[in-house]
């Protein structure tokens, strides 16, 4: 094949652009339906490894709106995220951590705030052998550090059987413990 300099030039050009476009990508969904109008808008960043979530509801009936905002940053040992969530009547509240990579597994730590102002710790981690044995574990704490609810798993496999063991705590006075979720992006 005969390369031609305008088309070594446009090759080059072509080059240059990709890594550009391929920087950053925007997805913006939308909803309307008989109830709610929705929209989501979602930013990745692979390069600089960040990725931002924020959606609006609004209830079409009442004016009532509701949102959140996530964003998750990369580090070199894991990744760090925030959330935010606001409900229709203005109260927020707020998730924040950190996720480490072990040699095995991973380990979480981070603080949620209720909305009602009330702050939480929390926890956990997460780890596997290479041979089909791993654990789980999670607990939230509240500002004093007492344990509110903790749950562990471990699971294991010797010679073709599987053994699961959940055991699950929870203090007298916490009728349903608080939930943290992981952002999806």
């Amino acid at each position: 094949m005969l390369k031609t300099p305008l088309m070594l030039a446009s090759l080059a050009a072509l080059a240059l652009a990709l890594p550009a476009a391929a920087q950053e990508k925007t997805r913006t969904k939308t909803y309307e339906g008989p109830k709610v109008s929705a929209s989501q808008t979602t930013t990745v960043n692979r390069e600089t490894g960040t990725a931002t979530r924020d959606r609006d509801v609004t209830n079409t009936a009442t004016g009532n709106t509701a949102s959140s905002s996530a964003a998750r940053q990369r580090t070199e040992t894991g990744s760090t995220i925030g959330i935010v969530q606001t409900g229709p009547q203005g109260r927020s509240r707020r998730l924040e951590g950190e996720r480490t990579r072990t040699e095995h597994g991973s380990s979480f730590t981070g603080s949620a705030t209720g909305r009602r102002g009330e702050t939480y710790g929390l926890s956990g981690s997460r780890s596997r052998d290479g041979q089909g044995n791993s654990q789980a574990s999670q607990s939230v704490t509240n500002s004093v550090g007492q344990t509110l609810a903790s749950r562990d798993r471990v699971t294991t496999r010797n010679y073709g059987q599987v053994t699961h063991s959940v055991t699950r705590t929870r203090a007298e006075a916490v009728s349903r413990p608080p939930q943290a979720r992981r952002p999806r992006h």
